[in-house]
């Protein structure tokens, strides 16, 4: 789905005829191993969770409350992650709309407007794959954009009226070659010309910060070689008002195995680098597809997926989604709602059954046949009105316990 693309179109498909190829890819533990011992917590599954948000409500924070939210499709089109934001936001302040892609025009994100000139290229060309591809590294977001020198111009304007205080801008980036070099600005400001130095050598993911007093418009310009961007983080200064961050890393046809594939180290220092209080994994619907595949691999990889991150970002809770509805996997889908929801149990993380809340086998076409329909016609996706109920029910799920 491109930037411009009507808030009503679905999102991308979900891809599930590359799964036999993509899914035998990732070496699991044989079917006879010592089942996964559950990681130890000792606290109820979003405690710290919980804990960050009171103490945000109370004025005793002084950081922001930051959830990433790893997925597929679903979440790549940010409706559903959108409304999410937009009710744990008005609550408890509005701290920004987060890590924003750069230059990938399969990709929206509310509050900001995209665009590019030229033809930008992304890598890897599969980013849903999982199998290692390369050397993995592709920054926070599962992929790295670059334009072509000189004629390549990749903007991220800030579009939401409420975000009116200092903003930071967090630009990731990669220089693989010393022949790399691009430009990045704000609005009129003065343009920043990026290279490799003696004290920064080719080949690591860097970072340049850059603040605008209000809202504003990023343009980065490659201007030699093949500079890649892994993205940029917009927040709110939190020593004004600290609140609210969600990250949307979605990426169309994405499953459990893709963050998998990538490169553990330089992923991990991104995610320590965010310091998320909550990590959202919602994966399910393209696995669904996958019917030569036992579900408990599922349960296996969730449980790894959620070592890996604890290693990294130890503090964080993590909450796990079963799928969607599905029109062509009716007998498929709950065996792996409840691969899911084991793992779920295993990892200690907690789940929300996503496949009831929208009502079980056949919910999507009843979604698809209501006026105004909450379900596209590919038996698949959502619509936007859809992802936005399922947000706002998450939202709720998330805040159970809390005081009004």
């Amino acid at each position: 789905m491109s930037a411009s693309a009507s808030a009503n179109v679905p999102a991308p498909a979900a891809s599930a005829s590359a799964a036999a190829p993509i899914e035998t890819a990732i070496p699991d533990e044989a079917a006879s191993a010592a089942p996964t011992p559950a990681l130890p917590t000792g606290e109820p599954e979003l405690s710290r969770f919980h804990g960050a948000l009171r103490e945000l409500g109370r004025g005793g924070r002084k950081a922001h409350v930051r959830i990433l939210w790893l997925g597929d499709s679903h979440g790549q089109a940010d409706f559903w992650t959108g409304a999410m934001r937009d009710v744990l936001q008005k609550r408890f302040g509005k701290a920004g709309p987060g890590f924003v892609h750069v230059g990938w025009k399969q990709y929206r994100h509310d509050g900001v407007r995209l665009s590019t000139e030229d033809k930008w290229t992304i890598r890897p060309k599969v980013p849903a794959a999982s199998s290692r591809t390369g050397d993995g590294v592709f920054g926070l977001g599962g992929l790295v954009t670059t334009g072509p020198a000189g004629s390549g111009r990749a903007r991220v304007n800030v579009t939401d009226e409420g975000l009116a205080s200092r903003l930071s801008w967090d630009v990731c980036y990669r220089l693989r070659s010393a022949d790399d070099e691009f430009e990045v600005s704000l609005g009129s400001g003065p343009k920043t010309k990026i290279r490799t130095t003696a004290t920064e050598p080719p080949g690591e993911l860097r970072h340049l910060l850059l603040v605008s007093e209000g809202r504003e418009t990023l343009q980065v310009t490659p201007t030699r070689g093949n500079p890649e961007l892994c993205g940029v983080v917009i927040e709110t200064d939190p020593a004004e008002r600290p609140g609210v961050v969600l990250d949307t890393l979605g990426i169309n046809g994405a499953r459990f195995g893709t963050p998998l594939a990538w490169d553990e180290a330089s992923f991990g220092a991104e995610l320590a680098r965010r310091k998320p209080s909550l990590v959202v994994l919602e994966y399910g619907t393209n696995e669904a597809g996958d019917v030569a595949v036992d579900p408990v691999k599922y349960t296996q990889r969730l449980v790894r997926l959620v070592e890996r991150i604890r290693r990294f970002a130890p503090d964080t809770d993590c909450l796990a989604l079963a799928p969607t509805d599905r029109a062509d996997t009716r007998a498929r889908t709950p065996l792996v709602r409840d691969a899911i929801r084991e793992g779920a149990r295993q990892a200690g993380c907690s789940f929300w059954d996503t496949y009831a809340v929208m009502g079980g086998e056949g919910s999507i076409r009843a979604w698809a046949a209501e006026s105004p329909a909450r379900a596209a016609g590919d038996g698949v996706h959502l619509t936007q009105r859809g992802y936005r109920d399922l947000g706002e029910a998450l939202a709720t799920h998330v805040l159970r316990g809390l005081p009004p």
